[in-house]
């Protein structure tokens, strides 16, 4: 490959790199309503809240931390994607838009499964946000709490 047309190419990705900027997603926070809220139906010890806020909300509520890689493209793409699907399962600021209490419940008991499992929080993300690991005295904790309140019903259909 000669130097002119390795030049042409490198200009092109610097400009195509460029041109993604210009499609920002939508970083929001909704506002949140306290009465809406996990802790507003359910009993949240305070060494669980500590866990799911310091783990979970930065995805699973309307208190997202957007760092500063999610205001770089195409990075910023897949940050926004994965919040607003991570909402749409459950946000614990946003409780009662779960369709039932038995919803609710399912969703309670699926945290220790996933927990436990490892899939939550997800690789990439610990690998990103350092300290989001969970010891297991954390993980004993949320699993006590979550099959206090929850249910196993249907945890297989529903865990995704």
């Amino acid at each position: 490959m000669n130097r002119a047309r390795a030049k042409w190419i490198v200009v092109s990705v610097i400009v195509i790199l460029a041109l993604m900027q210009l499609i920002q997603p939508n970083r929001t926070n909704p506002p949140v309503n306290a009465s809406r809220s996990l802790e507003a139906h359910v009993q949240v010890p305070p060494d669980v809240q500590q866990v799911l806020m310091r783990t979970c909300y930065d995805c699973h509520s309307s208190a997202t931390v957007w760092p500063w890689y999610s205001r770089v493209a195409p990075v910023s793409w897949y940050v926004a994607n994965d919040v607003k699907t991570a909402r749409g399962h459950i946000n614990f600021q946003d409780w009662e838009a779960q369709v039932n209490a038995q919803e609710g419940k399912v969703h309670l008991g699926l945290i220790c499964k996933l927990v436990r499992s490892g899939n939550m929080p997800p690789a990439d993300y610990r690998f990103m946000h350092k300290g989001t690991d969970l010891s297991p005295s954390e993980v004993n904790a949320v699993c006590a709490w979550s099959q206090q309140f929850g249910s196993g019903e249907d945890s297989d259909k529903k865990a995704d």
